[in-house]
């Protein structure tokens, strides 16, 4: 395959440039960069393919909501290339056994690779430390591209809070040099004492869909002395407020809940000034029947998948908060650094994971049209800037916009 004269953002921190790719066998095998050739102003840019380290696709056990092969289509539909699935399943992902059916199953869909993380304790009861060891050598795809049979140790969907048992997850994570991603809950409470045990133990913690100011403040403060913390967010916390939740009811209810304006602003002055890392998307599919519930009997969370680059281009790159390659950053290379996964960036010899967006679109979030099971958004009909036309895993398609779309 080759992509001649587009304009290339390849996620090595150069700005854009004109430039024909050519791929072959699965990688990127030369580069010619047009010097002093006009950028097309067509509006369709090559990118490395993103990254999104959490994401939610129910499978095993709840496969009415999201199953590995919709959600493998759904990521590909947004851009990603590869995936790190939450293990709040059930059972819940805390055994090779498990680990290793889900990695089967999603090597047949070939649309991502996707990575799983270990649940920090048997079940998520919070009794019993599941064998991370065991896990980190199951022969999976995460494996043979991170040298890690899982992308990471957490709880997610909850805080394990009995500090002891965190700490000697902590201490068991560095000793195989795993990341362990926390849901941090209450937020700011958390956050602290997580902060406190990685300097502690120097292990590396990241904390998920980071919504708070006070957050913010105290990953900031942390990240001038200790390399060891990362932290995330998701588009939702950059572009909604509380204000939503009365508008909307549950297809705004998410854990943690959307916030106040001065929240929002504190999230978009952290992606501005690089405290927060990564946006990911805590992709959290449901039904519709569930989402129809009362707000006090609705579950958490909204899909994210198909909105991500959308809503992250219209809200932080076209209002100025971020550039272009700064988005990509995060979304790209900067999530897979967190995994160890050598991804992120378009150069070659690498892989041909690239995504081609179009930031001359200019439409509305439709969720009738979602690959995902799931249509629990609040951004249905949203006005929009940017969408993702084409993905790339390994040079083959997974994922391209008809042309009438």
């Amino acid at each position: 395959m080759v992509l001649e004269n587009i304009m290339l953002i390849d996620g090595s921190g150069r700005g854009p440039c004109a430039a024909s790719i050519c791929c072959a066998d699965g990688v990127v095998k030369k580069i010619e960069r047009k010097t002093g050739a006009a950028i097309a102003e067509s509006g369709i840019i090559a990118v490395p393919g993103f990254v999104d380290v959490h994401v939610h696709f129910r499978d095993p056990g709840f496969t009415e909501k999201e199953d590995i092969a919709s959600g493998s289509e759904a990521a590909a539909a947004g851009g990603f290339t590869t995936v790190c699935c939450m293990p709040n399943t059930n059972p819940a992902l805390h055994s090779p056994e498990i680990l290793a059916d889900i990695d089967r199953r999603a090597r047949e869909t070939g649309r991502v690779n996707l990575f799983a993380l270990s649940a920090m304790t048997v079940g998520q009861a919070g009794r019993e430390l599941a064998n991370f060891a065991a896990m980190d050598r199951t022969p999976t795809l995460c494996r043979e591209l991170t040298g890690h049979g899982i992308c990471g140790i957490t709880e997610d969907g909850k805080s394990l809070l009995n500090e002891d048992m965190m700490r000697q997850v902590l201490i068991a994570a560095k000793r195989l040099g795993l990341v362990v991603m926390d849901h941090a809950e209450p937020e700011t409470e958390i956050t602290e004492r997580d902060i406190r045990l990685a300097r502690e133990t120097g292990a590396h913690i990241h904390i998920q869909h980071v919504s708070a100011a006070a957050t913010v403040d105290l990953v900031r403060a942390a990240k001038k002395t200790m390399p060891n913390i990362t932290c995330e967010t998701a588009p939702h916390y950059f572009t909604l407020t509380s204000e939503a939740l009365d508008r909307l009811g549950p297809l705004a209810k998410m854990n943690p809940p959307l916030r106040t304006e001065r929240d929002r602003e504190a999230i978009r002055e952290g992606l501005a000034d690089g405290t927060i890392d990564v946006i990911a998307t805590d992709h959290a599919p449901h039904t519709l029947a569930e989402k129809s519930r009362p707000v006090d009997e609705a579950p958490f969370g909204i899909i994210g998948l198909e909105t991500c680059f959308a809503l992250a281009y219209t809200h932080l790159v076209k209002t100025g908060v971020l550039t272009l390659p700064q988005l990509i950053e995060k979304m790209s290379a900067a999530p897979a650094r967190l995994i160890g996964l050598d991804r992120g960036i378009i150069t070659e010899g690498k892989a041909a994971d690239i995504t081609l967006i179009d930031t001359a679109y200019e439409g509305v979030i439709d969720s009738s049209a979602f690959r995902s099971k799931g249509r629990n958004t609040p951004f249905d009909g949203m006005p929009v800037s940017g969408r993702v036309i084409k993905t790339l895993r390994a040079g083959a398609a997974t994922f391209e916009v008809k042309e009438n779309a």
